[in-house]
């Protein structure tokens, strides 16, 4: 032993007394024979009683871990992944065992390369950072391999219809993120799995059903779990790391996992500034490499906006201003190292704050690290090179001193001592000879980050509130404010409002509800309309309408206000749905414009209350589904007892996700259609599957035909399904069962329950009608629509679509169907050229081939007198003006147009803006009649859509009360409701007008003459 070695090393050691004790703790320690191990130790020592006692039970790792040579270099990423791959080859605890032992023995070699001076601070939180991600990488990989071997793994199928597996990563948030770990820092993290899917033991075949007894999310929640649970055991071989999972989306209210649609529906939507901040950081650690990559490049644009809001350095000053106050104790904002007067935090914030507002446009500054991207700052002027060298010597100083203070005794601390003796003794630790040059130089650098930060980002004095901070005393101020912003009962929204904020007067609301709540009144009042806003020149059309800039203006504040007081009572846990809606605004105004926009979907929402939220933060809205995806969807419910009440759940919520994403402006009205339709068909192929399966019929010899609006895919909310029941042409003695199968089907979808119906079904455009079979084969409906139907059975039947059932007997009708309204052998042919629509005429020319009997020379006229017919008996006397479905120059004169195209010129089209877009690409009429007919079109659809989604019943007329009547016009777009009439008005005019030319009347009931463009040569 060398005694005189270590009596040197104790004598030059920064705390004597403390160095001794270690060398008589450690008796192994006495015996070292080099003087720079022996210097080692002592500041070892020293500065760590956490260490030191580390050591003393593993004294062996003296010459393992502790000697010169290998301390002299940090330890690479590389070399420390290959180790950590050693202890995982016999898996199972025993590895965790060894992995929690590497931690230990790593984090005592960088603590002696630290203290010893043989490292800067850049190179110890890198090397404690290269030690996390070794660490968490192996702990993932070890909890993952029991999962595999007991459940398999979750598959989910792609695009085409294969399977994949569904892959797994964590990403480090925070100093992890950043590769700037402290001696005692938590690990935040993030779970991202990849795609929805389900658990199979073996991979599934190419066609394989969806099945599994688990669902992805469920297998990598218990995955995390897992993960954390291993990560922060205490054991006998000590701990790796505090897992700390609160900057989730949500929170601790949030799922543990997330799927990568899942976050990016959250982000684009409801992610806040301080979210953004915080993915600045974001950075793989474990897990699925190219996942990680997804998740980066998915959230790139969010955290790295091109631009942001005058409001973003206000709402990060705010977000420092809160940290001083809620989070560090009193007494102590001028000795936090980190989120103190001049701390750690402060460069950060400084750093964040630049790289939010400027590394959009310019992606050098973009980066996780504090100190690259303080020199990508000053190479890029953001900040002088001055000001970032000293920014840089602060933020070092000041995390050695932190790293000193967690290495005492391994403790999770950013404060400075307050007593002489341990402040002497962290100046001795920092290599200052004395405490007062210790403090000096901390005064320095804190005031310098300081007066940069408040330089940087100031929080400047708001606007005087808009409104009183409290309500008693200030009702008659209240008042008038509400009546200023269109509140038609200004002291009965008083007393909601009030409420709203305080509660109702028989239960308890706590002040932070109080204050959250009176922060949420400013977003209601910003969507009401103010009565003395100035005038604003006013669109002709609806922005909405037109796909312009969506309105957020609320048609009926008092409604919207009763309706929130409603959902609040429903709700029951008022504290927890103020807090998330102030931590997520966008819910909360999603909620305002759903109240004001769809009444029937209000009240769905207030029976649910949960339903909007789920389907929010799910993900679920920006989702585009079809109808094949709806049915995979649906039949995850066959087995339930009650298939009618299953039926309407799942519609139900389908209903509100499809109205939410029309309120939202995710789909337009026509996408909106299509969505419907899609919901409808799946409804009608599921009931069908559900009734057969119920009555023992294996496969119907049955299809359902879908027509007018079903058929034309142009389904609104509230529209009835217009549909027939066609059997195939041998299921002749199967139709007494048959037709217990198609009324079990209507049962199934529109008979009354407890959660009402899922839709209205209309069998009456059967052959006979009502007094027709239900269902009958294809023969005898080819027999009837030949020799006895009319022509409106036969108009109908241009918007014939195959729905559900079998195959090749809807293929077989839709075949039929296109024969039976191919009347190009009349004379004339068409609209196109070279001939007109025959309004009166000549005989049939092809005889060979036999059209319906109904089908004469004139048909179009007969379509003109149906027409006007409808016009006189479905208009309300003297609201002609109001009838924009029946009225002249409404829906249906364009609709019929589109009907007599089809028929003249033998397309199968059934919907009905698509034949009129094949109607203008031939030419005759000009394009540019066409195309204005054609817009017209789709802006009165759009209104009578906007009256449905309000009202849910099939609206053919506006309202005539004036409020009514205004309040629609704001829902379509409008400021005004003259500004609205008046464009209704010119779009029916324009309507109208196309009608007289293609029917080539005046008026319906006049003589026939073909329009000259139209008039072959």
């Amino acid at each position: 032993m060398n005694s005189r070695l270590v009596q040197s090393a104790i004598r030059s050691a920064p705390d004597p007394a403390r160095a001794k004790h270690g060398f008589n703790l450690v008796p192994e320690a006495s015996g070292v024979a080099d003087a720079e191990q022996a210097r080692i130790l002592a500041a070892l020592f020293s500065g760590s009683m956490a260490m030191t006692a580390l050591l003393s039970k593993h004294p062996d790792w003296i010459r393992s871990v502790l000697d010169p040579e290998r301390l002299q270099h940090p330890r690479r990423a590389q070399g420390l992944q290959r180790e950590v791959d050693h202890l995982m080859e016999e898996g199972g605890e025993r590895s965790f065992g060894k992995l929690r032992e590497f931690h230990q023995r790593e984090m005592l070699g960088i603590a002696a390369r630290d203290l010893a001076g043989l490292g800067d601070t850049p190179q110890i939180i890198g090397e404690i950072s290269n030690v996390a991600d070794a660490c968490l990488e192996a702990a993932l990989r070890l909890c993952w391999k029991p999962l595999l071997e007991r459940l398999g793994r979750p598959w989910h199928p792609d695009a085409g219809g294969r399977w994949q597996p569904a892959e797994f990563c964590v990403i480090g948030l925070g100093k992890l993120g950043g590769q700037e770990l402290n001696y005692s820092s938590d690990v935040d993290v993030i779970f991202v799995y990849s795609e929805e899917g389900r658990v199979f033991k073996t991979p599934p075949r190419a066609k394989a059903a969806p099945g599994g007894a688990l669902s992805s999310h469920s297998y990598f929640k218990r995955l995390a779990e897992s993960f954390i649970a291993e990560v922060t055991r205490a054991t006998a071989d000590g701990s790796m790391y505090r897992v700390d999972v609160r900057l989730r989306p949500e929170g601790d209210a949030g799922p543990l996992v997330r799927s990568l649609p899942g976050y990016e529906n959250f982000y684009s939507q409801w992610g806040q500034i301080w979210e953004r901040m915080m993915l600045i950081k974001a950075r793989p650690v474990a897990g699925d490499a190219g996942l990680a990559a997804e998740f980066l490049e998915m959230v790139q644009p969010f955290r790295y906006p091109r631009s942001l809001g005058e409001s973003a350095v206000r709402d990060i000053a705010s977000m420092k201003a809160r940290l001083e106050t809620d989070v560090v104790r009193p007494g102590e904002l001028d000795r936090d190292v980190k989120r103190g007067r001049g701390g750690i935090r402060e460069i950060e914030f400084i750093v964040q704050t630049a790289q939010l507002l400027h590394a959009g446009r310019i992606p050098f500054l973009q980066g996780a690290q504090t100190l690259p991207a303080l020199e990508k700052l000053a190479q890029y002027r953001q900040i002088t090179p001055a000001a970032a060298r000293k920014l840089a010597d602060a933020y070092c100083f000041l995390r050695a001193a932190e790293h000193r203070l967690q290495m005492e005794n391994n403790l999770q601390t950013h404060t400075l001592p307050a007593d002489a003796k341990s402040r002497a003794w962290l100046a001795a630790m920092m290599g200052f000879p004395t405490r007062s040059k210790f403090e000096g130089a901390l005064k320095r650098h804190t005031t310098f980050v300081r007066a940069t930060y408040e330089k940087c980002i100031r929080l400047e004095p708001g606007p005087p509130p808009a409104i009183p901070s409290r309500f008693k005393g200030e009702e008659a101020r209240w008042k008038k404010i509400l009546a200023a912003h269109s509140c038609r009962d200004p002291n009965r929204a008083f007393k909601w409002l009030d409420e709203f904020v305080h509660g109702p007067a028989y239960a308890h609301t706590s002040q932070r509800t109080t204050e959250l709540a009176m922060q949420l009144i400013p977003k209601i009042l910003a969507f009401c309309p103010q009565q003395e806003a100035p005038a604003r020149p006013l669109p002709r059309t609806a922005p909405a309408a037109t796909g312009g800039k969506k309105t957020e203006t609320l048609s009926d504040p008092d409604r919207v206000v009763a309706r929130m007081d409603s959902f609040i009572s429903a709700y029951g846990a008022r504290a927890t749905l103020v807090e998330t809606w102030t931590h997520n605004p966008q819910l909360f105004e999603l909620l305002l414009l759903l109240f004001d926009r769809s009444e029937f979907l209000a009240e769905i929402a207030i029976r649910t209350p949960d339903l909007v939220d789920d389907l929010v933060l799910s993900g679920r809205l920006r989702r585009r589904k079809t109808a094949e995806e709806i049915l995979l969807e649906l039949r995850h419910g066959a087995q339930d007892a009650d298939q009618r009440l299953w039926l309407r759940r799942y519609h139900q919520a389908e209903f509100m996700r499809i109205g939410l994403r029309d309120i939202l402006g995710l789909a337009d009205y026509e996408q909106n259609f299509v969505e419907l339709s899609a919901l409808a068909d799946a409804c009608l192929q599921y009931a069908l599957d559900a009734v057969a399966r119920a009555q023992r019929i294996k496969t119907p010899p049955a299809g359902i035909i879908g027509l007018g609006k079903l058929g034309g895919e142009e389904l609104n909310y509230g529209s009835d399904l217009d549909i027939l029941f066609v059997a195939a042409n041998g299921a002749r003695k199967e139709l007494p069962r048959l037709q217990k199968l198609a009324a079990g089907v209507i049962e199934m979808l529109s008979s009354p329950t407890e959660l009402g119906i899922a839709f209205v079904t209309d069998a009456r455009l059967r052959p006979d009608g009502e007094k027709g079979l239900l269902i009958n084969t294809l023969a005898a409906h080819e027999e009837y629509y030949r020799a006895r139907a009319q022509l409106w059975e036969i108009q109908a039947l241009t918007r014939a679509r195959a729905v559900a059932g079998d195959e090749k007997v809807g293929a077989a009708f839709q075949k039929l169907a296109a024969e039976l309204t191919d009347f190009r052998m009349t004379d004339g042919g068409g609209i196109a050229p070279p001939v007109p629509l025959p309004l009166e005429g000549k005989a049939p020319k092809h005889p060979a081939r036999r059209l319906p009997s109904c089908v004469r020379p004139g048909w179009a006229m007969q379509m003109a007198r149906m027409r006007e017919r409808i016009e006189h008996e479905r208009t309300p006397a003297g609201q002609d003006a109001l009838a924009f479905k029946t009225g002249k120059g409404g829906l249906m004169d364009i609709e019929f147009i589109a009907q007599a195209m089809c028929l003249a010129h033998g397309w199968q089209e059934p919907n009905t803006l698509r034949a009129l877009q094949r109607m203008r690409d031939t030419g005759v009429p000009p394009r540019s009649e066409a195309e204005k007919w054609i817009e017209s079109y789709r802006l009165l659809r759009r209104v009578e859509s906007i009256l449905r989604r309000w009202s849910f019943e099939g609206e053919a007329v506006l309202p005539e009360d004036a409020a009514a009547f205004y309040r629609v016009s704001v829902r379509c777009g409008f400021e005004s409701a003259e500004a609205f009439r008046g464009a209704v008005a010119a779009w029916r005019r324009n309507i109208r007008e196309g009608y007289q030319k293609v029917f080539g009347v005046r008026q319906p009931s006049g003589a026939s003459e073909s329009p000259s463009h139209l008039t072959p040569p």
